[in-house]
């Protein structure tokens, strides 16, 4: 998944990169057929004209004076060449080709009637380069008109794309996030929780119930260690088989988080049958009363156990008291106490706990 995302989020600029390029590359190649109509414009229609104004007062001095010079004739084939060889449209090359024959034969011979002819093409060409000018640059007014809006068109999809782009990386980082985040907490519930009971397992226990006779003095506290163990648990599994035996372990661990759900009241699962609870800041009354209550919680249970005395699963808890005098003691002693404690409570005959 972490692979799949890192490809991605690689990929995604590249298309963006990709995208601009292209899309730079578009813009400049427009702007470049603009250049060149704009050329064409110029070269084609201001300066060609010129020429031709120049050929039509040489052919009047001709007819005028009934004779071309060398000079003259020079002129007008410099001239007319470069205007023949300039930009021209189809329409214009038909005209052309007709005017081209009779110029060159009017260096011939001199032939007044073919000089008026060729006088009156020139003058023709000059107003059809007028008004092709004025259709190309209506044309190119046109296209320049649409070339905007394609170039809008194109910048506003550009940052559209970009911004999606951009949107859906972030949504991609926010959702590796909170995935992350998610599987952090996960690992860290896993981390410190029993996955048969979903209570804190024992590794946590350790963390927490090392840290009592300090908070304890620390806050002059009264708390509380309970050893929690469920009667002839073993004869239970014998009996009822080792499925009903995790059924039981999850039913008294629900029981467990059921009674002592209040602030710093915290319930373990400390190996296989036995469970642990700590309590901070709290009275051996009321401690008595939350004992009862969950003993009293569990028989309600009223699951079958035939090898229990009274025929219902039980439990059997050793408490050890931690108070503000005991910062120096031994977590060690104080789970030996319990411990003694919960033996006792077996001792005497179970389903009851010792204080």
């Amino acid at each position: 998944m972490n692979l799949l995302s890192n490809k991605k989020l690689l990929i995604l600029p590249v298309i963006i990169i990709v995208s601009l390029v292209f899309s730079s590359f578009l813009f400049f190649n427009q702007i470049e057929k603009l250049k060149k109509q704009i050329d064409n414009l110029y070269f084609a229609t201001f300066t060609p004209v010129h020429k031709l104004h120049n050929i039509a007062r040489l052919y009047e001095k001709t007819i005028y004076i009934k004779n071309i010079s060398k000079n003259d004739k020079n002129k007008i084939i410099k001239d007319w060449k470069y205007y023949f060889t300039s930009y021209k449209t189809k329409n214009e090359m038909l005209i052309l080709n007709k005017i081209n024959v009779d110029i060159n034969n009017s260096f011939k011979k001199y032939d007044d009637k073919l000089l008026s002819v060729i006088l009156k093409e020139i003058n023709s060409l000059i107003v059809f380069e007028v008004e092709e000018a004025r259709l190309q640059r209506k044309s190119f007014l046109l296209k320049y008109v649409k070339m905007n809006d394609y170039l809008t068109y194109s910048l506003v999809i550009i940052l559209l794309l970009s911004l999606i782009l951009v949107a859906y990386i972030i949504f991609l980082n926010l959702q590796k996030h909170t995935e992350l985040e998610k599987l952090t907490n996960k690992y860290k519930i896993d981390s410190i929780t029993d996955s048969l009971s979903s209570l804190y397992n024992r590794k946590h226990f350790d963390k927490v119930f090392s840290k009592m006779p300090i908070i304890a003095y620390e806050n002059n506290w009264t708390c509380a260690f309970v050893m929690v163990d469920i009667d002839f648990f073993k004869p239970f599994n014998d009996t009822y088989g080792h499925d009903m035996g995790d059924m039981v372990i999850k039913s008294v661990a629900n029981t467990l988080k059921e009674s002592f759900n209040k602030k710093y009241e915290y319930v373990f699962r400390i190996g296989g049958e036995e469970f642990g609870i700590i309590v901070f800041d709290i009275s051996v009354e009321k401690l008595k009363k939350s004992l009862d209550n969950f003993a009293s919680n569990i028989k309600e249970l009223n699951i079958e156990h035939s090898a229990s005395d009274t025929n219902i699963l039980t439990v059997s808890m050793g408490v050890s008291l931690v108070d503000e005098y005991s910062s120096n003691i031994d977590t060690g002693d104080i789970y030996k106490k319990a411990d003694n404690k919960l033996y006792h409570s077996k001792e005497n005959g179970r389903n009851q706990y010792t204080i």
